[in-house]
């Protein structure tokens, strides 16, 4: 497989297409138009894309079609970023050219927009020009037009080469007035905005310590030109940079500056084109307020956000930091339940089993509980996480299971008839296994069949010889003669529920062999696992939930070779066996409720909750860590690990 440029030529090749910057005030696409080079019938390009709103975290890659792109719910006041994958299908050469989104802006106007077009230089975003043409030519001796032109390229010249910064605009308050001494003592700060500056030379300040004689720092005065109609343009008709004024270097410097002096430019023909403007290290002065209004407000807030010190500006870095070398969350599971960081609560009769779970060279637990060694539906562990999430909330669950069930599969079983149960499907048999394969309240069974219920179905009732599934009624109709459906060995391992008798289940992690199941609140996500889950045989689950995207995610993998394999390939990959993305409504989970694990017939390790969806490329990594890196990007963190039985000593001496 080879990838040159924006040509693949072998079956499996992909190209990545990213943004350098995002689109703005974006409130809906209407869809997409593409250009490649060599598609057919049995060649052409296997065509997904994401999407986020900080640059950072994305959703799951979904098909790029008109159909999905028109479903985004697009919030205009957050940046639009997209990312595309061409991955080719078939082999021969094909060629990438170009791709454009039509969007609808918040201001209603249609626009299509092409993020990347290929050429002779390779890929890039395209910009979208405005050219303003002059009727007839330029006259040497009207000195107004060449004043005029002069002050147009001053502007060019600033918008194409100057920095951006923050400025933060000034006035006096007329009531601190002093006729005498013909000053003002006080003064508000009254506007935010971003303008662009130029650099003479870009001779940007010197970093060295500068001293007077008295040996304290002396403040290092440069020059910045600003323009008069760039500024303007934010600020007002008129309005012009003042003592006071102070400005945040975002680029590069990182620095704050105050306006010490300003003066007018003699450049060409006087035209004063734009202010020359004397800066000084920004101090915070008792002498500026803010003016109470939403823009003194906001500017005082992004001020203090600004000139915060320096453990303010790195207490999140530093706290995040901290947790990463102290990894709390993962090495406090060893102590007594005392001291135990994770869990509440360990059910004295849950197995912990010693053993070690190789992906090839890679050692992924060392430790896992065996739920079988628990009666079912009994409570194995009551962790000390009890939150939950708000709506707009993204999260990230991570497992590997191991499934132990001896008898995966039930009898197939005849539907007679469907009925109404108080809005719930009812399912009439001519009788239900007993003894070992009896349905009991809790179970899954498959259904096939009907015309509405064919799928897996949660019984919440039994009555005789039928059984209520937690489905709606829709209709008694079946399509074929001989409807049915089978009961499916059930673990359902991970909950979420309140303390009542019955408890209410705000969220659950349930697998059969051929289904994985999430419920949230009171709707259930169901997947139709391609590849069976079989006995002994271990998988790691990857579930994202992305309130921006509306999305929920599964992720099913399998390890390389056999745990345990004599000289294995150096590698961590894992073998992905499914994924499937749904639409997900997104909800809040309320706080203070408790996370537990229950038995069931599975061995479970690496129990994990993250702030924030794992993106497909990490996953692999991700997922082969005994020992977490990112620990502060984590919830919930349980190895499995043992208690550590220590004899407590008192007064030791």
């Amino acid at each position: 497989m080879a990838v040159n440029g924006r040509t693949t030529d072998a079956n499996g090749d992909a190209i990545l297409i990213s943004l350098q910057e995002p689109y703005l005030n974006v409130v809906e696409v209407l869809g997409y138009t593409d250009e490649t080079k060599g598609e057919a019938s049995g060649l052409y390009y296997n065509k997904q894309f994401r999407w986020g709103t900080d640059g950072v975290t994305y959703s799951d890659y979904i098909d790029l079609t008109n159909a999905n792109l028109e479903a985004l719910l697009l919030n205009p006041n957050k940046p639009f970023w997209v990312q595309y994958r061409y991955e080719q299908v078939g082999d021969g050469k094909l060629e990438f050219e170009s791709i454009a989104l039509e969007l609808v802006t918040d201001g209603g106007v249609i626009c299509r927009i092409p993020q990347v077009e290929c050429g002779s230089e390779g890929c890039v975003g395209v910009p979208n020009l405005v050219v303003d043409c002059c009727g007839d030519t330029w006259n040497p001796y009207d000195l107004s037009r060449a004043s005029s032109m002069y002050n147009q390229l001053s502007a060019i010249t600033s918008n194409m080469f100057g920095f951006c910064v923050d400025y933060f605009k000034t006035k006096a308050d007329q009531r601190s007035k002093d006729v005498i001494l013909k000053e003002y003592s006080l003064f508000d700060v009254i506007k935010e905005g971003e303008v662009k500056i130029l650099i003479p030379d870009n001779e940007l300040p010197t970093r060295e310590i500068q001293f007077n004689p008295m040996m304290m720092d002396f403040p290092v005065q440069f020059e910045i030109h600003i323009v008069k109609s760039a500024f303007e343009a934010i600020f007002g008709l008129g309005a012009k940079p003042e003592m006071r004024d102070y400005l945040y270097f975002k680029d590069y410097m990182n620095r704050m500056y105050e306006v010490d002096a300003i003066a007018q430019a003699d450049d060409f023909l006087y035209s004063g084109s734009y202010w020359r403007v004397s800066l000084v290290p920004y101090q915070k002065r008792t002498a500026v307020g803010y003016e109470n209004t939403s823009d003194g407000i906001q500017a005082e807030a992004n001020t203090d956000a600004l000139i915060s010190n320096v453990e303010d500006k790195f207490r999140v870095e530093r706290e995040n930091e901290f947790r990463d070398v102290r990894k709390d969350n993962q090495y406090k599971t060893i102590g007594t339940l005392g001291n135990d960081y994770v869990r509440r609560s360990l059910n004295k009769k849950l197995i912990i089993k010693e053993e070690n779970v190789y992906n090839e060279w890679t050692i992924i637990s060392k430790y896992h509980y065996r739920l079988a060694s628990m009666g079912t539906t009994n409570e194995a562990i009551k962790y000390q996480y009890e939150k939950g999430w708000s709506s707009e909330e993204d999260r990230a669950f991570t497992f590997w299971i191991r499934p132990q069930y001896n008898k995966p599969i039930g009898a197939n079983i005849l539907i007679l008839s469907i009925a109404n149960n108080n809005n719930k499907v009812q399912f009439n048999t001519g009788g239900l296994p007993k003894f070992g394969n009896s349905i009991n309240i809790g179970d899954w069974v498959e259904i096939r069949g009907t015309k509405s219920y064919n799928g897996i179905g949660k019984v919440i009732e039994i009555i005789g010889e039928s059984i209520v599934i937690d489905e709606q009624f829709i209709d008694d109709v079946t399509t074929t003669g001989s409807p049915s459906f089978n009961k499916e060995a059930t673990n359902n391992f991970m909950v979420y529920e309140n303390s009542l008798l019955p408890p209410t289940q705000y969220v659950s992690f349930t697998y059969t062999p051929n289904w994985f199941i999430m419920k949230i609140n009171e709707v259930y996500y169901k997947w139709k696992i391609g590849q069976s889950f079989a006995k002994d045989e271990w998988y790691a689950i990857v579930i994202n939930l992305n309130a921006t995207a509306r999305q929920l995610g599964l992720f099913v993998y399998n390890t390389v070779e056999t745990s345990g394999a004599i000289n294995p390939n150096l590698t961590s990959s894992l073998n992905l066996i499914f994924n499937q993305t749904q639409t997900a409504t997104p909800q809040t989970v309320i706080d203070d409720q408790s996370w537990k694990l229950f038995g069931c017939e599975t061995d479970l390790t690496n129990i994990r909750i993250w702030k924030k969806p794992i993106e497909e490329e990490l996953q692999s990594l991700i997922l082969s860590q005994y020992v977490v890196k990112d620990t502060h990007l984590t919830l919930l963190l349980d190895n499995a690990s043992p208690e550590l039985m220590l004899q407590d000593v008192t007064d030791a001496r």
